[in-house]
């Protein structure tokens, strides 16, 4: 099949964040499957609407995306009550020979992950915002503020503030961290 200028122009400028965009939706979606059918509907949403890129950090533009995407499902979820189903991979992994350890380390890791996403959803959106994709995510503080609409300073600010209220929370359910 022989590609278009645009569709090879588009795929030059986003494929190269795939990992980047796949990640933030990972962060912002938990759950593995809604984490990709997130990243599906970015990439969805970025070809359409590619004709408007206006060049700068495809990065950035991408994650943007993302981020209004999850926004959009968040506000519909929150009209809807959901079951979560349990990614039994992730609690228990496949493979010969796991051993009583390696089950442990597992058990632990998922217990913390679970902690960690409790907390992030007690605090308020921007500051659970900056944090997911700063801290998790791997964007800078400015390509934060572009994301969301704020000032460089406010992001920073707001993921302060969210860094010390998730210690606190994290230190309620006994989660042990060391932030000052």
């Amino acid at each position: 099949m022989k590609l278009s200028d645009s569709e090879r122009a588009f795929l030059e400028a986003t494929l190269p964040h795939l990992d980047a965009v796949h990640a933030a939706a990972r962060r912002l979606c938990p759950d593995r499957s809604r984490a990709e059918d997130l990243v599906q509907e970015t990439y969805l949403r970025a070809f359409v609407g590619f004709s408007d890129y206006r060049g700068g950090s495809a990065r950035a533009w991408l994650t943007t995306i993302c981020l209004n995407v999850a926004r959009g499902e968040w506000r519909r979820q929150s009209r809807r009550v959901t079951e979560a189903p349990l990614d039994i991979d992730e609690v228990w992994p496949h493979g010969s020979g796991a051993g009583a350890a390696d089950v442990a380390r597992t058990a632990q890791a998922n217990i913390d992950r679970e902690a960690v996403s409790r907390a992030l959803t007690k605090l308020p959106e921007e500051q659970r915002l900056a944090i997911v994709l700063m801290d998790l995510a791997g964007n800078t503080a400015s390509e934060v503020a572009a994301m969301v609409g704020a000032p460089r300073g406010t992001v920073l600010a707001r993921a302060h503030r969210g860094r010390r209220k998730l210690a606190q929370l994290l230190g309620a359910q006994g989660v042990d961290c060391d932030m000052p």
